[in-house]
């Protein structure tokens, strides 16, 4: 039986913000791993930049995770971007018709660092 592919997160800092890399699989059993990622990148940097450009798979878990820490930043004014969004990540969002309340950096943009 084939090993299932976890999620894998590694967070790093860029000037006033913090980049966060998710790779894997993000559904019920590894949401709460982004989350406290997302949580801590708020409370110490107060902008969070997702890369979601390593995501395999994502279910309904995910998708509120990233709704909710939209809705979030609206409401508090911290900074929160997708950035690179997975073939995955794209479809899910097409399909759910929530495109217009996540915050996607152009998926042809380079994020530039260093």
């Amino acid at each position: 039986m084939p090993r299932r592919e976890l999620l894998h997160v590694t967070a790093e800092s860029i000037e006033d913000a913090r980049l966060i890399r998710a790779v894997g699989e993000i559904d019920m059993s590894t949401v709460g791993a982004l989350r406290r990622d997302l949580d801590a990148a708020r409370k110490e940097v107060g902008t969070a930049l997702l890369d979601l450009s390593g995501v395999t798979f994502i279910d309904s878990n995910g998708l509120h995770l990233l709704l909710k820490a939209s809705q979030d930043s609206a409401v508090d004014g911290w900074g929160f971007v997708l950035v690179r969004p997975s073939a995955a990540v794209e479809r899910l969002i097409e399909l759910s018709g929530t495109a217009d309340l996540l915050p996607l950096l152009d998926p042809g943009a380079e994020l530039v660092h260093g």
